[in-house]
């Protein structure tokens, strides 16, 4: 991994607030570093005689961060918490908000702690796929051991919040040296620190290129892709995924957007004759299972896989905890599809493929390094716990939301598509001029250029409306051919809707 460090570009960047968004970007501009409302960055900084840290704001996208995204938070209030034997995050929340010069401020990150108690002015974290390849094996702190020596420390898994932090800071007062430019998080990720924004930012690229390296030394860098893309789509494809989607909708207990990915790597991943014992071990860390689920479903049998979930739920969950993760799948893997992405609008399906992109990457090299090691399935539904809820907040707020609607004649019926989008539906647009296609940029939006008229085009504009969203459940058409063609999809929703 190469530093996109530029001294020209840095120098635009007037104050060291701004120089922290050139940094963040720089990361988050990297794939291989970051995933779906991953990774934090901070800096501290003097204000009216006060030390101020700003860390970015929970959720917000490391690559595109601006000086708005960052909450600046009293220095001395969070470094006063980490003396404490234990905080709920509730209390940590309440603490954050206190301690906020500017009540208008993004929510605080929930590692505002950690980034509080390092003494360094900046601080970087990511969640780089080739720390986890290296770390989540079965003797993974060797493996670390070997790639970075005393460059960094080792922390034990704990959960984000407090517990990480109290951890964190016990390991740095106890093991930190001079040569000690970093920490790695078990079955989490890996911070570094500096005392500029370039000697901190070149800390994270060079031990993330330690961890490439010790990966390539070993020839199990590049992963074989040995599959050749999958075929064109067939109408028995599309009623299949059609039925998938139902079926997932039902054991969800609501309607869900399903999208398919049949690129090399999805395909190689789910043609591997291992996988039934590499994909059911657990996610690379545990947030990955909040949009993931713990595990992929492997194949088409819902019922099979909701069986499971739910012994899973029953021997792993607390008394305590107040609600518990629908059974449904939100990952399939086939090995004539390749994978499915499942969520409640096409942007949560997108971030769940986009993550488990990062998993087959991190499984697949750490496998061929020891043996892949998740940890243990309490600790996964914990956080599935913890950090879930988000897809209620979304049914709460978008009556439509997991829906699909067709719209012919997009370009004429602008006002009627607006309208679904912001019910929270994910929307095609059927139109015989191409500026269908640029209508809406945003993932639950697709305009397709299609003369209902010619059964090609239709049929090939269909296939591509379930391959990406899975399925049509409201058709909004005066044109008989096109309701015609389609009545086999309707059947097949759930919530069999005409207009």
């Amino acid at each position: 991994m190469k530093s996109l460090w530029n001294d020209g570009e840095a120098a635009g960047f007037k104050n060291d607030l701004a120089l922290r968004t050139y940094t963040s970007r720089l990361l988050g501009g990297e794939k291989a570093l970051v995933m779906y409302g991953g990774g934090n960055t901070s800096v501290k900084l003097q204000e009216n005689g006060e030390d101020i840290l700003y860390v970015k704001g929970s959720g917000a996208d490391l690559a595109h961060v601006t000086e708005k995204d960052f909450a600046p938070l009293r220095l001395a209030a969070l470094r006063s918490l980490i003396e404490r034997d234990t905080i709920s995050n509730a209390e940590m929340g309440a603490q954050f908000r206190a301690a906020l010069t500017d009540p208008q401020a993004p929510r605080p990150s929930i590692e505002s702690i950690l980034h509080a108690i390092l003494p360094f002015k900046w601080v970087e974290h990511t969640h780089a796929d080739a720390v986890l390849a290296v770390a989540n094996t079965d003797h993974g702190e060797r493996h670390i051991q070997d790639a970075f020596g005393d460059s960094v420390m080792i922390v034990p898994y704990r959960h984000s919040g407090f517990e990480l932090a109290k951890a964190c800071h016990d390991v740095f007062s106890r093991e930190a040296t001079a040569k000690t430019i970093g920490m790695v998080l078990m079955h989490h990720g890996i911070f570094a620190f500096g005392a500029s924004a370039r000697e901190s930012y070149e800390r994270m690229i060079a031990l993330v290129t330690r961890a490439e390296d010790y990966l390539k030394s070993r020839n199990i860098w590049d992963i074989p892709l040995r599959f050749p893309p999958a075929q064109a789509s067939s109408d028995q494809e599309m009623l299949a995924l059609s039925a998938l989607r139902r079926d997932i909708s039902h054991a969800a207990g609501f309607p869900l957007v399903m999208t398919l990915s049949s690129d090399l790597m999805s395909l190689a991943y789910a043609r591997r004759p291992d996988l039934e014992s590499l994909s059911q071990r657990g996610p690379a860390t545990p947030q990955h299972a909040v949009f993931t689920k713990r595990v992929p479903m492997l194949g088409r049998d819902v019922a099979a896989f909701t069986a499971a979930y739910r012994r899973y739920l029953a021997e792993n969950a607390s008394e305590q905890a107040e609600r518990l993760p629908d059974p449904a799948p939100r990952i399939v893997l086939d090995p004539e599809w390749g994978m499915v992405s499942v969520g409640i609008t096409a942007f949560y399906a997108d971030a769940a493929a986009e993550i488990y992109r990062h998993s087959m990457k991190i499984q697949s090299r750490a496998e061929a390094l020891e043996a892949y090691a998740s940890l243990p399935p309490r600790e996964v539904l914990a956080a599935e716990i913890e950090y879930g809820g988000f897809e209620q907040t979304m049914r709460n707020q978008y009556e439509l939301a997991g829906q699909v609607a067709l719209v012919d004649w997009a370009l004429s019926n602008q006002t009627r598509v607006e309208e679904l989008l912001a019910k929270g539906a994910a929307v095609i647009g059927l139109d015989h001029d191409p500026a269908v296609k640029s209508l809406h940029t945003k993932p639950e939006y697709l305009g397709l250029c299609c003369d209902p008229d010619n059964p090609a085009q239709m049929e090939a504009a269909l296939a591509q409306s379930v391959r990406r969203y899975g399925g049509i459940d409201l058709l909004i058409t005066d044109n008989p051919t096109l309701a015609a063609a389609c009545e086999p999809l309707l059947e097949l929703s759930s919530l069999r809707k005409t207009a």
